[in-house]
Parts: C-alpha cells; sequence; structure tokens
C-alpha cells in the first residue's frame, strides 16, 4: 500500500469488542454483558467518590498542565509503587508512568522485542495481546492457562529470547488466578531457562481478587540475573478512571544499574510515543493514596463485595443449568465454554438475537459481570443456557 511502512499488517481492523458494546448501546432493555468496566447495581457506571471529590479539588491550572516529565510525576510514581506492590518487594525495581495498563504492556514488548521475536500468552486472552504483536510484527505463542507443562513447553521451544505474557489474577477473560504454587513453578521455571528470560505480569484486575493475591510478588526477590520482571498495573481498573488513561510499569531485576538505564530508555520511548500522562489524572490519584486511602479502601471493598454476589450467583446459577465455565477464581469476567469456534459463533449470535449481548473470545463466550446488576444476573444463566 502507497505511503505506509512495508511491513505494516494491511487487514482491515475490527474491534470485536467496541462494535459489540456499541450494538448493545443501541438495543435500549437489552442485556449487556459487554463491558469491561464497573456497574453498580442502578446499572450506571460505578465510580469512587474519594476519587471525584480529589479531582474536583484540582485547579484549572493543575488540570490543564503538563506532568513533570516524561516518567511521570515523582509523587504518583512512590505512592502507585506503593500501593501496588504493598511492601513484597525487596529486590530493586524503577517505575513508569503509562497511558492505562494498554500503555504498560505496549512498552515492556516494545521495549523488549524485536521484529521477528516471539511471545507468549495464553491462548484464550485479552485479545489486545495478538492486536500488539501484530502490530510490532511479532512471531505468537499460545499456552493453555490452565496447564503449567505447556507452558514450560512453549518456554523450551524458543530458541533466543523468552517473553511470556501471565495475566493473574483475575484473568480476562477467564477470571483464573494462580496460586502461589503454582507462581513458585513458573518463576522456577523462569529462573533456569538459562536464557535472557522476560516476565511480563498483566495486573489489571488484581485489586478486585480476593484472599491475599500479591504475595507472589514476594518471590521477585530471588531471581536469578537471566530475568527481568515487569508489572503493568492499571489505574483505569483500580479506581474506575477507564478514560483517564493512567498506569503504571514496574521493572524489577537484581542489578540497579540495568535498572536506572532500562528506565532512562523508556521515558525516551515515552516521550517519542505520548510525550507525557495525563498530570491531572497522576495528582488525582497521589491524593487519593496519600490522603483519602482509607476512604478508598471503604469504597473498594463496597465494590468487591458488590462484583463477588453477582459472580456467586451466576456461578451457582451455571452450575444448576449445567452451563459449563472455565475454572474461575475471581474477577470481572467469567467465560462459557465453547471449543468449537464455528458453533460459538453460532450461539454468539444467537444471543444477540435474544437481546444478550456477549464478547466472543478463543474457544469460548465472556460474560462481563461487573456490568450487569445482580437482579438481571438472577436467572441469566438459565436464559443463556435455553438459548444455547
Amino acid at each position: 500500500m502507497k505511503f505506509v511502512k512495508e511491513n505494516e499488517n494491511l487487514e482491515k481492523y475490527v474491534d470485536n469488542i467496541f462494535s459489540v458494546v456499541n450494538a448493545a448501546k443501541a438495543d435500549p432493555g437489552c442485556i449487556n454483558a459487554t463491558a469491561g468496566c464497573l456497574y453498580d447495581e442502578d446499572g450506571k457506571m460505578f465510580t469512587y467518590k474519594c476519587v471525584a471529590e480529589a479531582e474536583d479539588r484540582l485547579t484549572s491550572v493543575q488540570k490543564a498542565a503538563y506532568a513533570a516529565s516524561p516518567s511521570g510525576n515523582k509523587a504518583y510514581l512512590d505512592a502507585v509503587s506503593e500501593f501496588v506492590l504493598e511492601n513484597n518487594v525487596t529486590n530493586n525495581y524503577t517505575a513508569l508512568a503509562t497511558p492505562g495498563g494498554t500503555g504498560a504492556l505496549s512498552t515492556a514488548i516494545s521495549m523488549c522485542l524485536d521484529e521477528n521475536d516471539t511471545i507468549i500468552f495464553p491462548e484464550i486472552a485479552w485479545g489486545n495481546y495478538k492486536v500488539i504483536a501484530n502490530e510490532k510484527n511479532l512471531k505468537v505463542l499460545t499456552y493453555d492457562p490452565y496447564d503449567l507443562d505447556d507452558i514450560f513447553n512453549k518456554i523450551d521451544s524458543v530458541d533466543k529470547k523468552v517473553f511470556l505474557i501471565v495475566n493473574s489474577p483475575c484473568q480476562n477473560p477467564l477470571g483464573y488466578s494462580y496460586t502461589l504454587d503454582e507462581w513458585k513453578k513458573i518463576v522456577d521455571k523462569l529462573n533456569n531457562t538459562g536464557k535472557e528470560t522476560i516476565l511480563l505480569c498483566d495486573i489489571a484486575y488484581i485489586d478486585y481478587a480476593n484472599d491475599n493475591p500479591k504475595e507472589y510478588f514476594k518471590l521477585f526477590n530471588d531471581i536469578s540475573d537471566n530475568l527481568l520482571v515487569m508489572i503493568g498495573a492499571s489505574c483505569s481498573k483500580a479506581f474506575s478512571y477507564y478514560g483517564q488513561r493512567l498506569g503504571l510499569l514496574i521493572t524489577i531485576n537484581n542489578d540497579k544499574e540495568f535498572l536506572d538505564h532500562f528506565t532512562n530508555l523508556a521515558s525516551r520511548l515515552a516521550r517519542a510515543t505520548w510525550s507525557n500522562v495525563n498530570n491531572a489524572a497522576m495528582l488525582v490519584i497521589s491524593d487519593v493514596l496519600e490522603n483519602h486511602f482509607d476512604e478508598y479502601k471503604k469504597e473498594l471493598d463496597d465494590a468487591k463485595a458488590m462484583l463477588k454476589k453477582r459472580v456467586s450467583l451466576f456461578v451457582e446459577q451455571a452450575r444448576e443449568n449445567e452451563l459449563e465455565l472455565y475454572k474461575f477464581s475471581d474477577g470481572f469476567f467469567v467465560t462459557i465454554k465453547v471449543a468449537d469456534n464455528k458453533l460459538r459463533d453460532e450461539i454468539h449470535q444467537r444471543l444477540i438475537d435474544n437481546h444478550i449481548y456477549t464478547i466472543k473470545v478463543n474457544k469460548g463466550i465472556r460474560l462481563g459481570l461487573c456490568s450487569v446488576p445482580l437482579k438481571i444476573v438472577d436467572g441469566l444463566a438459565s436464559k443463556i443456557k435455553e438459548l444455547m
């Protein structure tokens, strides 16, 4: 094609999520389980009061101003790093502010992989992994997220540099979370590849996990010199601040001098790509974490309780109606198992024809219960089973 780079992907791009989301919005009274955003029981987007109040305290100048540097405001970097890591990491680490979790993932991939290098991610996963990989002309290997041996076989099959994405806890779209024992096996494998190895942890939904979801971060204090660990965090999800596009990329390694150099290079990439991230949003999140954390924690606990009620009810009724789901732990989503993608397409369209909007994923159909009020969740599994 004229005027574009020779290796540009020329396939027509259609975002399957946004197209279905927009179709649902045009169908009043439908059941809309497409969203990756948290909604309240009145069907309105859930927002944190403490975040809105922090935003109202900003001056017009603060809202209009640039950030302090391409890497982000220091107060934001410090506050969000502490919030994410919760004192679990004593190893060397640095942080970079990014436009959402997507910016964190894209930056990590751009920094570490050349064209035709290989990236490894789950076979049932957030669709944007594939979009990013294609845009950067990478080779893709996928693994069964429920089979550690399959992950390890894919790692062994890469000749040169290993780059592995693990989305846990609250995996999108499966809602699966690895146990601490599973994480120990994964990190042990990566420590002993004998190759240059990068682990990218996508933790976009971690704040909605139960129990102690960040305990596995302690494993990153005892890593081999061949392993670089990166954590992509999303303020969009953690603070229901989706449109403000704010995230963080944390990089962990034994070599502090390397980390300083790496972050300097990442800052240059940020400057060349988006210049700097949303200054007002960074000020808001810094204020919430430094001065109103107890208020935020209370609101977060309420949000998690609301989400857990929906998911527990749906999983229970799915079991009663013999609607097969992929193994679920926590999070915004559950996924109906449909191994045949042709059959999946037929069922997905049948649901739309009956005003139930969902998202197609590889080998399944994702329901964003995060956006469906409890009164609508009640009976939804039965309706879907009947249509299937």
